[in-house]
């Protein structure tokens, strides 16, 4: 990243008056939820971003199973639930109404590739809604967010 970059970075990422001084691959995630989501129900998880750096998501994979049954690359469970990502921080939903999980996240092999990576500040949350539409079985869903930490610093002002 050049010189310009980066100082594109920090105005973009409300830090005008600091440097990057490093960033490291990081994966997000809410976890494996206590319970599955019951049919025609909706199930709110929260990723907490850490308060040591900024995340920028770059990719997004899910994990999926039914009753903690052993699975294949032949039985994979792909679940017919929608997802809304919200940024709770600037209260921006990331798109205008719930989509198809597999339209935003792909399986931990072929995962989704964000057209334009996002920035979500230290400290803030991004809270995502699945809505199940299954006609009877109950998924437990795992999303996962892959991207970057970015590591700050103040700018060093030299005095003449």
């Amino acid at each position: 990243m050049n010189l310009d970059q980066m100082k594109s970075l920090a105005i973009a990422a409300g830090r005008p008056n600091q440097v990057l001084i490093g960033e490291e691959f990081f994966s997000y995630s809410a976890g494996r939820p206590a319970a599955a989501i019951a049919v025609g129900a909706a199930q709110i998880g929260n990723v907490n971003i850490q308060a040591d750096s900024d995340f920028i998501i770059e990719k997004t994979t899910f994990a999926c199973d039914v009753a903690g049954a052993t699975q294949t690359l032949n039985t994979m469970t792909v679940p017919n639930v929608n997802v809304l990502l919200v940024a709770t921080s600037s209260g921006r939903q990331l798109m205008n109404i719930a989509l198809p999980l597999a339209s935003l996240f792909g399986p931990a092999w072929l995962p989704f590739i964000w057209p334009k990576p996002y920035l979500l500040h230290a400290s803030s949350t991004l809270t995502h809604t699945l809505t199940s539409f299954e006609a009877a079985v109950t998924p437990f869903v795992t999303l996962v967010f892959h991207g970057r930490k970015l590591f700050w610093a103040p700018a060093r002002i030299e005095r003449r």
